[in-house]
């Protein structure tokens, strides 16, 4: 074989090698650009993925407003269309008041002049501990003070005077008191929150003198004027009245707290008296929380 002939064949076996291996470099580069394409696909898809749940959780969270607002609206027709719902016994709803007190009280500061031409009656406000925030028991004691005043009270009959003492022994202690001080010392034959005149002492039952009776319709003012004026009653002397005529005003002693209907009162003190018995005559009267409503002021 001659040089020349050799030179031809490494020469053409060095061009098949190169075909070859650039024939062989095209598979394995498309592949490679193929796994770098594929993971860009779940990339997409994930960022998909955690974007879909703020838009699809939208609707569901808007949701729930809508619901009670919904039956929020609806509750409120369905009562009102219901004329056969009368007002009981039961605590009307309100705000929340702590069940219970530390068991002794302190006398709120301040006294008052002489209201009224009778006889003297000197009476002390006292808030037990731990029900109310100091801030609460002033204006405790000017709604007492304020009953007592009203001319419509027991001294429009000129039988009787008040006057507040803070620091002198007084006839009559007026009590703020917890929920669960008041059914100790007032009992718990009725099953409902009431006050009650102990001797020498009234004792005022925290969650009616802040959420009421149903009787009064939301009129709390004029609940607490009641409260006052038909325990100071009992000091007086004065026992439970029903109501005299359909549509009348309610007696003061006549138990507000619980109804203005004779019928109601007969069934809820059946179980356990009040003293004068309550005949079952139909008549049911109104609200009042004044002795001697016809006085004007």
């Amino acid at each position: 074989m001659t040089v020349g002939r050799i030179v031809m064949y490494v020469f053409a076996a060095m061009l098949a090698g190169v075909t070859i291996g650039m024939l062989d470099s095209l598979p394995v580069d498309a592949p490679a650009q193929r796994e770098v394409a594929q993971p860009q696909v779940p990339v997409m898809a994930t960022s998909i993925s955690v974007r879909t749940p703020p838009s699809s959780s939208a609707p569901s969270s808007s949701a729930p407003p809508s619901q009670p607002s919904s039956s929020s609206t609806t509750a409120p027709l369905a009562l009102a269309g219901r004329d056969v719902v009368r007002p009981g016994p039961e605590l009307p709803p309100g705000v929340a008041v702590r069940d219970q007190g530390e068991g002794w009280w302190r006398t709120v500061p301040g006294t008052t002049a002489q209201v009224g031409t009778g006889r003297v009656r000197t009476y002390s406000v006292e808030v037990e501990q731990g029900v109310v925030v100091p801030q609460a028991q002033l204006p405790f004691a000017t709604a007492v003070d304020e009953a007592l005043a009203d001319p419509r009270g027991w001294t429009a009959s000129g039988d009787v005077a008040f006057r507040r003492v803070d620091v002198a022994q007084p006839d009559v202690r007026i009590r703020l008191t917890a929920k669960e001080t008041a059914r100790a010392i007032c009992g718990f034959e009725i099953p409902y929150d009431t006050s009650c005149y102990v001797n020498g002492v009234v004792y005022v039952s925290a969650p009616r003198w802040f959420r009421g009776a149903q009787s009064y319709a939301g009129d709390l003012a004029g609940y607490r004027k009641y409260l006052v004026n038909h325990e100071i009653g009992h000091f007086l002397g004065r026992g439970h009245e029903p109501c005299p005529a359909d549509g009348a005003p309610a007696p003061v002693m006549m138990q507000q707290t619980f109804s203005v209907s004779n019928d109601a009162l007969a069934d809820i003190t059946a179980s356990a008296p009040q003293g004068a018995a309550v005949a079952r005559d139909g008549k049911t009267c109104v609200a009042n929380p004044w002795p001697n409503p016809g006085v004007t002021r």
